[in-house]
């Protein structure tokens, strides 16, 4: 066929880049998952999985706010050659997108969650398997960032004031998981908003769930730790059962003397309305007064004895459900290790708010490797004062040093991990902090290293306000939000996994491209909205940069190739576009 046939029409987009994006997305089948999803809104002009499908485009163009979509610097809602590669006729107004993500709700955020998880699941998975092939430990960065509003308004739902970028401020916590095969790289894997006042420790349990579903991996539970904690259990719990036995024997022993000492006084009363002599009657009155005194006092001692024996009986009661809890935890941790035989080893590296007792323990049981830092102040102090005399400080950093301190046992956590005390000179004085981690100890400025990579996810959060604007929330309503989360770390995700394709897609790229190929921020603020020409045709889609713009006469031809190899699957043959295809798009250019 003919690839230079007028029937493939030349048009023009101010989105060069971002026909590409929709071309990838199109050919992993996510735009078509996306067209499945319910929403509970009539079909207009629009349909409303398509101003679902403009809402992610609007996203992956770098878009600050959803009126953007019709009235920022190169207005997509007007782009009707970026809603052809895209799937769509046309894009629809801002407004329209908006009252759509206010139709959805939790029916349509699960499928679209459903969605996402098909179409990075193949990516995901790759990586995972290299670096479980490669004998690499996987590593999972955990933050909570702020996403603060005005502190006026009273319509976003469950907003509450917390701590936000060193203020107080109205919003919403971002808690955020993502996997970092190597340094500088992260694949987002999960996210999800939380009011204001969340803090960090809450949060873990539901993070690390969320990744493990992502990757479909998990670490060896270590059910032989929950078996420490079962035995001390079942002591506490044979401890109190004691005391409420004991605690039961008095009360019926005060209850049986109260029941005597009420017959004897009873028989008294009795023996003193006869006939007695009286030196009886003298002597039988003082017991009687005796026994009539002694009674409230019997009273009193039975209801203070009742008292402890329900606070016995409801703390053994408590006690024995922590520990069949416990003893149902370690079977659940068994059961998932047989389901579970090669099982890799995975860090969990996070920051002190994350790092309470309680979810060491459970990050240890659940089979992770803790790397973090203590979770207060105190911690830290106390173990200066343990550092003997003259201690030697070994140089990590540019300007940080640390001295190992060895196994120690955090306040709530029952296993004990390795710790490290770490010094920052800030002017003339010392600032000082713990680090914290599970397993074998590397050198100290490996560890010192190592935890600071953690600075991955934190950069990944500046990429996300700064290219992808997700602290500007687009819609005030709970499923809009959810979905912006979801949508702004599959854009994240998608540039990066789109780019190995985009290179083979390239034709002779200068080093100009090749710059712009390799950096996920150039792709979407600068080749995302860049003016170029486009010609769709049998055999694929192809897109010629104007000379004008920020990536003068780059040409590419989108081939349809899968980005990646799919695991145990192999690349079906495909079409080629012809170089004449590019030839008519310059031509087109030079008239």
């Amino acid at each position: 066929m003919n690839t230079t046939s007028p029937d493939w029409p030349i048009t023009n987009t101010e989105h060069g880049m971002l026909v590409a994006f929709g071309e990838f997305l199109q050919q992993h089948g996510l735009l078509e998952r996306l067209r499945q999803v319910p929403i509970a809104q009539k079909t207009h002009a629009f349909n409303p999985q398509d101003k679902l499908i403009e809402f992610l485009a609007g996203i992956m163009s770098g878009i600050e706010h959803l009126q953007d979509l019709n009235y920022g610097p190169r207005p997509l809602a007007k782009d009707s050659t970026v809603a052809q590669a895209w799937g769509v006729e046309r894009f629809a107004h801002f407004t329209t997108v908006g009252r759509t993500l206010t139709a959805c709700n939790e029916q349509t955020v699960t499928a679209v969650e459903a969605a996402l998880t098909g179409f990075s699941r193949p990516f995901i998975e790759t990586t995972v398997q290299e670096l479980v092939r490669r004998g690499q430990r996987l590593v999972y960065d955990f933050d909570l960032t702020g996403q603060a509003v005005s502190s006026t308004s009273t319509t976003y739902p469950d907003a509450a004031f917390g701590w936000m970028n060193d203020h107080v401020r109205l919003g919403y916590q971002l808690a955020r998981v993502c996997l970092s095969p190597r340094e500088g790289e992260r694949i987002w894997l999960a996210g999800f908003h939380q009011p204001g006042d969340t803090v960090s420790a809450t949060c873990l349990k539901a993070l690390v769930q969320a990744a493990e579903a992502q990757t479909g991996v998990r670490p060896r539970r270590r059910p032989e730790l929950v078996t420490q904690r079962i035995a001390t259990q079942q002591a506490v719990v044979e401890c109190t059962r004691r005391l409420a036995d004991q605690q039961q024997t008095r009360l019926q022993r005060l209850r049986q003397t109260h029941t005597t000492v009420t017959g004897k006084l009873y028989h008294a009363e009795q023996v003193l309305k006869g006939p007695i002599s009286s030196v009886k009657q003298a002597r039988l009155r003082v017991q009687a007064d005796g026994w009539q005194r002694r009674l409230p006092r019997l009273v009193e001692q039975i209801a203070q004895a009742e008292r402890v024996l329900v606070t016995h009986q409801a703390r053994l009661a408590e006690q024995e459900t922590r520990w069949v809890a416990l003893r149902a935890w370690q079977a659940q941790l068994a059961a998932d290790n047989q389901a579970n035989p090669n099982a890799p080893e995975i860090e969990a590296r996070m920051d002190a708010g994350f790092a309470s007792g309680d979810n060491l323990a459970w990050l240890l049981e659940m089979g992770y490797a803790p790397n973090t830092k203590a979770p207060n102040a105190q911690i830290t102090t106390a173990l200066r004062a343990q550092l003997p005399r003259g201690a030697t400080w070994e140089k990590v950093g540019d300007n940080a040093e640390m001295v190992l301190i060895g196994e120690h046992t955090l306040h709530g956590c029952p296993y004990p991990l390795t710790v490290a005390v770490e010094r920052f000179k800030v002017g003339p004085t010392f600032k000082y902090a713990t680090l914290v981690r599970a397993g074998p100890v590397p050198a100290l400025p490996l560890w010192f290293a190592q935890y600071n990579t953690r600075q991955t996810i934190e950069a990944g959060n500046k990429e996300m306000k700064g290219v992808f604007f997700v602290q500007h929330l687009m819609s005030r309503s709970p499923a809009g939000i959810r979905l912006q989360v979801l949508f702004t770390g599959l854009a994240a995700n998608g540039v990066r996994w789109c780019q190995p394709w985009l290179k083979a897609c390239a034709a002779a790229p200068t080093p100009q491209v090749t710059r712009t190929l390799n950096s996920p921020k150039a792709l979407v603020r600068v080749a995302a909205n860049s003016a170029a020409l486009v010609q769709r045709t049998a055999d694929g889609t192809s897109v010629l940069f104007s000379p004008r713009s920020a990536l003068p006469g780059a040409a590419f031809t989108l081939r349809g190739v899968p980005a990646i190899q799919l695991p145990l699957g192999f690349h079906r043959p495909c079409k080629i576009a012809s170089d004449s295809t590019n030839l008519a798009l310059n031509a087109h250019y030079l008239r």
